[in-house]
């Protein structure tokens, strides 16, 4: 799968766990969340992360 930075992911094993990423390198991704008021970092291998599907509210003309 591809990530590019600003996509949201989640762990695999944890999906209610959302995260941004900020960084992908290689076979890891380096992504951000917030615990509280606390934002969080690490560095993650890349087959534990799945992407967060948004689905796309249309817009109607102004």
């Amino acid at each position: 799968m591809q990530f590019s930075v600003g996509d949201v992911v989640h762990l695999i094993a944890y999906p209610s766990h959302r995260m941004t990423v900020i960084e992908v390198d290689g076979c890891e991704i380096t992504c951000r969340w917030f615990e509280g008021a606390a934002v969080k970092e690490g560095i993650f291998p890349l087959h534990i992360i799945a992407k967060e599907f948004q689905t796309q509210t249309p817009t109607v003309p102004a």
